[in-house]
């Protein structure tokens, strides 16, 4: 990429004349609380971990951005598909590891879609409004989270309850490609009885999901729609001293338009999703620490239709008429028990089981005839549990030196006994200077999708196995002024699952490589310029590569795909008022390649404001992509140009 002389001014007088104001995205500070690091309050100057907490403030002012977006400007993750059309799944990356290596919590919830192939959850589910922060987990975490929390954790932690009888908030916003989004909700608490409740409606005429290459446009693919409700509740109930009780829903519905595929076109194909978590949560608290039940089902339905009346240019169209069905439940509960033996010592243990299904069925008619081909996956056959016991010693506050060490024993219905360790001393030098290592492994089943279904699904495939390493040093600097982080990492996957295409038959099936090897470094910082003047910024690299037999001999390629190897983000931003604030957002992502082809690197900026009138109201406006640059996170997929959001939120 050579960018115009123009554009390099721009970005330079922005970055000199905006900053973020007093809190933002940034590492997690020595004197922060984490309460995903540990499964329970954690000062980060007492855990080794890598922690990165986005606080309600910041969230706050991103507001317009969904959470992939957010996501999505963070050290170490490439959130794929966050800038395409509404409606697209986003696909967690974080350290180079592929999609589904992410675990995704609500609450301390995972949540997930045992349907899809990587299990992964659609971010696009979660209503940002309703967040209260987000705290990102880097590293392998299987000791405490079990499967699927291989690269990480992101925890979303949902809105705290008002403390009055009774409160309503609501906001409105309108944007490119005729997006408008609205949301009302009621709050409040009633002596020991706390309830939040909320209803969000968004519609957009939205652009073409695929790119048209061939001219080099899109005016004659037409545009891909969206339309989803969500509704929300969470509810409290405190039972005497020591009692907490807390009930969570969420539903959602979403409709949208699909197109046949990369650079192809299609205006009769459709896609219904439907997702529904019903989650109840119990905390008991004694002398020394705390007793925790929680208990979740989710229900994942998702409806496909391609109703081929309409063949576009250049689509290798196999049928007429295809509609395809998925659906999944999972039930998860855990107990577990925190309790600070001494001021020293503090013991983690707990147990926890989960059940998976899910339910596909194909109709089809081919281009020849009027025959239906109906292919089934049942879930009485299509089905998994796991039982796990797990244990955790935490010593900390020893003359600086603060060390956790963990096991995890996992029985799986098809796999049997699996077990994971995690080793993360750290030594605090200083108030304000602080040493870290963590070696951990992880391991992922493979998923319901991966193994089940005829063709493609392999029921021979092994779970994969990971040791991680982290090295790094952290420190406050200045007075307080500046917190940087440097971290250094590696992961060594054995048995990865991939799916492999044959060149000759071009039948494809789920298999395992031999091993995957991913490194890279991180570097976060963040400078208070002055009091109202905030910059912060982000380095990740990213290597790695798949080591396969081949002849005899093994064969090493890259295979970290749609990954950057060097990714930047940086925003700077100005309180110039106590209700005035503002900030630019600049983002680089280097090379990336899917397959073998080369994606081409890129940048985008962003602009941000907003007003707040006391605590009744704020407006706010943003504009992103404001050079209007043409990029691609996903070959043959349109991504976002030059867009703008503005809206207005209430609270009462």
């Amino acid at each position: 990429m050579q960018p115009k002389l123009y554009t390099t001014l721009l970005l330079s007088a922005a970055l000199y004349s905006t900053a973020i104001a007093q809190d933002t995205s940034h590492i997690s500070q020595l004197n922060e609380i984490t309460v995903t690091a540990t499964k329970g309050p954690q000062k980060a100057s007492e855990t080794g971990k890598v922690v990165t907490i986005l606080s309600h403030e910041y969230l706050q002012q991103n507001s317009g951005k969904s959470i992939a977006s957010i996501l999505n400007q963070q050290t170490g993750l490439v959130i794929n598909g966050a800038e395409n059309n509404r409606g697209t799944v986003p696909n967690v990356y974080m350290r180079g590891a592929s999609s589904g290596n992410t675990l995704i919590l609500i609450d301390g919830l995972p949540v997930n879609d045992a349907s899809q192939i990587n299990n992964t959850f659609n971010l696009n589910f979660i209503t940002p409004d309703l967040v209260e922060r987000i705290e990102i987990l880097r590293g392998s975490q299987s000791t405490l989270y079990g499967s699927n929390a291989v690269a990480g954790v992101i925890n979303i932690i949902t809105r705290k309850n008002s403390d009055k009888k009774f409160g309503i908030g609501a906001n409105a916003s309108y944007g490119s490609y005729r997006d408008f989004q609205g949301n009302v909700n009621i709050h409040g608490n009633i002596q020991r009885f706390s309830y939040l409740v909320n209803y969000q409606r968004e519609k957009a005429r939205g652009f073409s999901d695929a790119y048209d290459s061939s001219r080099n446009q899109t005016k004659d693919f037409d545009r891909d729609g969206f339309r989803q409700n969500t509704i929300f509740a969470k509810l409290g109930l405190t039972a005497g001293k020591r009692w907490n009780f807390g009930y969570l829903f969420n539903w959602s519905n979403i409709h949208q338009d699909l197109d046949e595929g990369g650079y192809v076109d299609d205006r009769d194909y459709t896609g219904k999703s439907k997702y529904l978590l019903n989650a109840f949560s119990s905390e008991y608290k004694f002398k020394k620490g705390s007793w925790h039940v929680l208990y979740s089902y989710q229900r994942n339905k998702r409806d496909i239709v391609n109703d081929s009346g309409y063949l576009g240019v250049g689509g290798n169209y196999y049928a007429r008429y295809d509609s395809s069905l998925f659906s999944s439940n999972t039930h998860q509960v855990e107990s577990y028990v925190n309790w600070e033996a001494s001021n020293n010592i503090r013991l983690i243990g707990g147990a926890a089981f989960t059940t998976s299904n899910t339910d596909q069925k194909d109709y089809l008619q081919g281009l020849s005839g009027p025959d239906i081909y109906t292919t089934f996956l049942s879930p009485d056959s299509a089905h998994t549990n796991q039982t796990s016991v797990y244990a955790s010693l935490l010593l900390h506050n020893l003359g600086g030196f603060n060390m956790e060490l963990g096991g995890r024993l996992n029985y799986h219905s098809l796999y049997g006994n699996n077990q994971t360790f995690s080793f993360n001393p750290s030594y605090l030098i200083n108030p304000n200077h602080k040493v870290f290592v963590n070696i951990s492994s992880a391991y992922m089943v493979p998923s319901l999708s991966q193994l089940y279904p005829a063709g493609y699904g392999n029921r021979d495939l092994k779970p994969e196995s990971t040791i991680s390493y982290e090295a790094g040093y952290q420190a406050t600097l200045a007075h307080e002024r500046v917190d940087v982080r440097v971290t250094g990492f590696a992961r060594n996957t054995h048995d990865l699952i991939i799916f492999y295409s044959d060149p000759v038959t071009y039948l494809g099936q789920f298999r395992n490589a031999n091993k995957q090897q991913a490194y890279g470094v991180e570097v976060e910082g963040s400078w208070r310029l002055t009091n109202t003047l905030r910059l912060t910024a982000n380095y990740t690299y990213t290597d790695g590569q798949l080591t396969v037999p081949q002849n005899g001999k093994d064969s090493s390629y890259y295979n970290l795909y749609r990954v950057p190897k060097h990714a930047v983000n940086a925003t700077l931003g100005y309180q110039a008022t106590p209700a005035l604030f503002v900030s630019v957002t600049g983002k680089y992502v280097g090379q990336r390649f899917e397959q073998a082809k080369p994606m081409g690197d890129y940048y985008t900026l962003d602009l941000y404001g907003e007003y707040k009138f006391g605590n009744l109201l704020k407006i706010f406006a943003g504009f992103r992509n404001i050079t209007d640059y043409q990029y691609f996170d996903i070959l043959g997929y349109n991504s976002r140009r030059f867009n703008f959001n503005t809206g207005v939120i209430f609270n009462l």
